[in-house]
């Protein structure tokens, strides 16, 4: 049996489970937090920090509002998640 991913993976992974692979398919940071029912700051701390490992990317709406999507890298880590 599996064990439970950390929450840093759980985070990629609804994303991709989200279909959020490219900038037009971007998901708000406060649907991530609602989904996964934890905090945004911890949402968005996460993120950023896969950001930085060119996982995902990330841009402020129109409404001010921080979106995230996977990059082609971060799909491929998802994806290595299930092997």
């Amino acid at each position: 049996m599996r064990e439970e991913l950390p929450l840093s993976e759980k985070i990629l992974q609804t994303l991709h489970n989200l279909c959020a692979t490219a900038p037009d398919l971007a998901r708000r940071s406060e649907e991530l937090s609602q989904v996964l029912q934890i905090d945004l700051g911890e949402v968005e701390r996460v993120l950023d920090n896969y950001k930085s490992e060119g996982f995902a990317e990330s841009f402020t709406d129109n409404e001010g509002k921080k979106r995230y999507y996977l990059t082609g890298r971060g799909i491929i880590k998802v994806c290595a998640l299930f092997t």
